[in-house]
């Protein structure tokens, strides 16, 4: 994949999840492929755990603004940075708990806000091999 393609398929994962097309989502994914995101749970590794995973993330009604991505010279990754807005239930009670957030008045209304940037390894073909997220207790806040 040359850089133009990597970029664009950097946003379209973006825009498969505010599609809410799980399957579609997880069709971006190589059968292996692993997702890393820092809070604290393992790896997810293979379709079944990413459909696990954004599965919870879609039930949250999540919601993301991606920018301009930027195309590693490897020829294998993509970066992107992206701001995801979504219900503070399921996942806003286990930040609250590790003191990342307060608990809002109204956590069955509350949303939560979190940028991050993605690092998105790709192989020849365009699946996504590996993507980790980076973001950082500042990067998260609650919306109402």
């Amino acid at each position: 994949m040359n850089e133009f393609a990597r970029k664009k398929r950097a946003q379209e994962l973006s825009r498969r999840v505010n599609a809410g097309d799980l399957d579609a989502i997880v069709e971006l994914y190589a059968p292996d492929a692993v997702l890393e995101d820092p809070v604290g749970h393992p790896p997810v590794t293979g379709h079944d755990a990413l459909r696990a995973h954004y599965e919870r993330l879609l039930s949250a009604r999540i919601r993301e603004e991606a920018a301009e991505p930027v195309a590693g010279q490897d020829a294998a990754h993509a970066l992107i940075q992206v701001t995801s807005a979504m219900d503070y239930l399921p996942l806003g009670p286990l930040y609250a708990e590790r003191g990342w957030l307060k608990i809002p008045d109204a956590p069955e209304t509350a949303r939560i806000q979190r940028t991050a940037m993605l690092v998105i390894r790709m192989d020849a073909s365009g699946l996504v091999r590996h993507l980790k997220s980076y973001w950082g207790t500042s990067d998260l806040t609650v919306l109402g």
